[in-house]
């Protein structure tokens, strides 16, 4: 793939990631650049220009300005009300979001998938750092195409999909006809995994900019054969790539 579209990932205080995020989509053949907040009011990137220039949006996650206001809800506000990006419209413009970690906690505050979610802290109260093993259900997105069970690494406090219990019968119809990504932990099924109804706006908790190569799973060396495969990040960057040849 030739490097003719643009990536856009977006950094803010207390951000990370960034780099993995662009080794990986230039892997696939995009051309990414990393923002901060700072940048794109100094360039006036509004809606028309971020649709303009770039087919993907990538969220970053982390300890976005210390979560004064909850994860992710200062990186909404600034996207929504000082950026006056509207995601959904980016998205109809043929444009890709992947939000992840407090970044899914972002486009959650944007209410990009309904105001009837929201992730909560865990029970534990402590950062949750381990992997965890996904199964997409749908076929709905696009991130996803063609890829079956899923083992991505976490590391958030705010894992707990919620949905609010009075919308619970529409939410529920809702999730079912969007491509999610499920977690099955003993007798329950936690969702990790959100995709909007147009298949192009995701967002997961786990990170798939961890897991590149192969080599970065905890378990590499009980198959070393496979050390130079990609991860299954790649897949997920490349599953953005081949939707932007179409």
């Amino acid at each position: 793939m030739s490097s003719k579209y643009r990536a856009l990932i977006l950094s803010a205080p207390g951000s990370r990631g960034e780099r993995h995020f662009e080794h990986g989509l230039n892997s696939v053949g995009f051309d990414s650049e990393i923002l901060s907040v700072a940048d794109i009011l100094d360039y006036r990137i509004d809606l028309d220009q971020l649709c303009l220039k770039y087919k993907v949006l990538i969220v970053t996650g982390g300890n976005t300005y210390s979560s004064v206001l909850g994860g992710g809800k200062m990186f909404a506000i600034k996207m929504q009300h000082l950026f006056r990006w509207n995601l959904l419209k980016f998205a109809e413009r043929g444009g890709l979001v992947l939000g992840v970690g407090t970044g899914f906690q972002a486009l959650l505050h944007m209410n990009v998938f309904g105001d009837d979610f929201t992730l909560r802290i865990n029970e534990s109260a402590q950062t949750e750092s381990r992997w965890v093993k996904a199964v997409p259900i749908g076929n709905r997105c696009i991130w996803l195409k063609e890829m079956g069970t899923i083992e991505l690494p976490l590391n958030q406090k705010d894992t707990e999909f919620v949905i609010e219990p009075g919308a619970f019968v529409e939410a529920k119809g809702k999730i079912e006809r969007l491509g999610l990504a499920c977690l099955k932990t003993g007798e329950q099924e936690k969702i990790i995994g959100l995709c909007d109804p147009s298949g192009r706006i995701f967002g997961l908790t786990p990170h798939p900019e961890y897991f590149l190569n192969w080599t970065n799973a905890e378990d590499w060396f009980m198959n070393p054969t496979r050390a130079a495969a990609p991860g299954q990040g790649y897949a997920i960057f490349e599953n953005a790539a081949k939707y932007c040849e179409q």
